[in-house]
């Protein structure tokens, strides 16, 4: 499962702009941390062919909203993000299944969510 997430977080952390990304989401995040993405696996289901298994996971990515050109600057960057993390998502061979751009639970940044599910090795018998 790790290996399946680290390779999510390598993808993820090459894209253009993203200065942190990491799995987990963690109670210290700072400013500096942003624009970030952070990778929280969800739900584990028997994949095809039997021998894996498909991962939800919330890619969550934000960008501060102070000191920034307005919201709708921010909306602009956030959306490109999205683009770029649904194509390096579709590029693993993972599948696209939605985005929630109301994910306000820290004050001062905006968070959004894309949905996710990749596939992972079950763990050995």
């Amino acid at each position: 499962m790790m290996a399946a997430l680290e390779a999510v977080r390598t993808a993820l952390a090459a894209l253009p702009g993203v200065t942190t990304c990491k799995i987990g989401m963690e109670d210290n995040i700072s400013p500096a941390d942003y624009p970030l993405i952070r990778i929280v696996p969800g739900r584990i289901t028997p994949g095809r062919p039997y021998s894996n298994r498909e991962v939800e996971i919330s890619l969550y990515f934000g960008a501060p909203i102070a000191n920034s050109a307005g919201l709708e600057a921010v909306y602009s960057a956030l959306f490109a993000l999205e683009a770029d993390i649904i194509a390096a998502v579709r590029v693993m061979g993972g599948r696209y299944l939605e985005t929630i751009t109301d994910e306000d639970r820290l004050p001062m940044y905006k968070l959004m969510v894309v949905r996710a599910q990749i596939t992972a090795e079950n763990p050995p018998a």
